[in-house]
């Protein structure tokens, strides 16, 4: 099952803020092995042997979700599409 974007980029920007290392990419399964875009999944993970990890794989997609209305966490207003047009706007606003 897919998740949609927004919550995909939502749930790697929460685990980076805790500390967490998050790899984005397509995934392929080859004769070369396992890579997220051009990144060796092997290595990448070589750098935390001996650690206890928890792996989470958000397989990314359209999905039927995203045509529906969600509520902003921020402001509490209904929307549809990624992201809260108002505070999107009031973002671009503040940041100049």
């Amino acid at each position: 099952m897919a998740i949609s974007k927004s919550e995909a980029r939502r749930l790697a920007l929460n685990s980076m803020e805790m500390g967490a290392h998050v790899l984005r990419g397509t995934l392929t399964i080859g004769p070369d092995g396992v890579k997220v875009d051009d990144k060796d999944i092997a290595e990448w993970l070589a750098q935390y042997s001996d650690w206890e990890l928890i792996l989470i794989a958000a397989p990314v997609g359209e999905i039927a979700i995203e045509s529906e209305i969600k509520s902003c966490y921020t402001c509490g207003r209904d929307y549809k599409g990624d992201a809260c047009p108002y505070c999107a706007e009031a973002r671009a606003r503040l940041r100049g």
